[in-house]
């Protein structure tokens, strides 16, 4: 079996995926714009055979190289990136070299966050009330018959880029300025993020189930610039452990992992689903996974595609928290005093990638703990400000 990885070196923890897939005997293949002689060493030892692309945007050069290598290695059978930038492209290679999987008309069906909402009634949840609005006449009237404050997001979109909150009439004047058609208004629900992330085997079963939390939502973080903790919890809350498994059925998962996103709300502790994302939540949260459950999900991953019998795993032995921080803010206590609070559960912790550091900090700290307090109490100790 013939897997195909798209820029394998990134993240650069995910070339264990084409590592553990090679390890069961399959053939790992990569098409990436890195040249060969800048690959990292375990990135080519993950690899059977790999081709350079300027430019991975280039589709059709894409495609072509990976006619090369069906050439000389036989049918591809999948391909993968587990990177949300690059699922159409993965779909493009697919339909191109008939290979199962999401094609690109499957694409909005878990990229535009409308179409979501049909998925989520399907799984019989009700939505957040949300519109896709053409006119700015549109706005006035949705907030008319909602009120502020409102969220504004584009309707297909990654993250939290050129997502707004509008709570004044101020506010929404200005927002009129920028208004595109297409973005998606949804009535404003304070609450805490939550998410319910997996992996399904070959069948739709679920053989890996998580939840994590959020200290404050992305595009909070984002448009802020302040810093952000998140963490695996121990037990999936029941109502998600119930609603999760539907979501994951209504759009007949196989052989992937998922990440679906929830606000709880504040006001009466009601799960809303806010979006799904068809890949692994992001760089380093695959290895919180690990560090929580004791497990392995890259060797997981691959012991699905190759259908070997799984046993689903069991719940979270462990609370695990990415603490970030930020170069502009002032806090209490230094690198090396935290380093010193943090000795008895730190994992490890490093330079965040300059890629990422808008939402997820400079620098992070990864820590494991067995009581719920004692993460936040470390979290908070972290992320103590420096007050006069």
């Amino acid at each position: 079996m013939v897997w195909l990885f798209l820029s394998p070196e990134f993240p650069p923890n995910y070339h264990l995926f084409p590592w553990h897939f090679r390890n069961m005997g399959g053939i790992s293949v990569g098409i990436g714009s890195t040249l060969h002689s800048h690959l990292p060493p375990h990135v080519l030892q993950s690899l059977h055979w790999y081709e350079h692309v300027p430019d991975l945007h280039d589709a059709d050069a894409v495609i072509a190289a990976a006619r090369r290598i069906s050439g000389h290695f036989g049918q591809i059978s999948g391909v993968d990136s587990f990177n949300e930038y690059w699922l159409p492209l993965e779909a493009i290679v697919r339909e191109a070299l008939q290979i199962p999987g999401h094609l690109p008309a499957h694409l909005p069906d878990f990229q535009q966050k409308s179409r979501m909402k049909e998925y989520f009634r399907r799984a019989g949840i009700n939505p957040i009330p949300g519109q896709v609005v053409h006119s700015f006449a549109d706005v006035q009237a949705f907030v008319k018959e909602h009120g502020l404050p409102i969220i504004a997001k584009p309707d297909k979109g990654v993250g939290a880029n050129a997502t707004f909150k509008i709570a004044t009439p101020e506010a929404l004047k200005h927002f009129q300025t920028s208004f595109r058609s297409g973005y998606l208004l949804e009535k404003f629900i304070t609450g805490a993020i939550q998410t319910y992330d997996g992996l399904v085997d070959r069948s739709g079963r679920i053989v890996f189930a998580a939840s994590m939390e959020y200290s404050r939502g992305v595009a909070e973080v984002v448009s802020e610039d302040t810093d952000i903790f998140y963490w695996v919890q121990r037990e999936i809350p029941s109502d998600l452990a119930e609603i999760g498994p539907r979501i994951v059925q209504a759009y007949n998962l196989r052989a992937q992992f998922f990440h679906f996103e929830f606000i709880r709300s504040s006001e009466n502790g009601r799960l809303y689903p806010l979006e799904v994302n068809m890949r692994p939540p992001g760089y380093p949260t695959i290895d919180l996974f690990n560090f929580a459950h004791d497990a392995d999900l890259y060797r997981l991953w691959a012991e699905v595609i190759h259908d070997r019998p799984i046993s689903p795993l069991p719940p979270a032995k462990y609370y695990v928290c990415y603490i970030s921080r930020k170069n502009h803010i002032g806090y209490m206590y230094s690198h090396e005093e935290v380093l010193r609070r943090l000795e008895p559960v730190l994992i490890y912790h490093a330079e965040t990638n300059p890629l990422f550091r808008a939402a997820m900090g400079h620098h992070h700290y990864i820590i494991r703990t067995s009581e719920r307090e004692e993460m936040l109490e470390f979290a908070h100790i972290v992320q103590k400000r420096l007050t006069l």
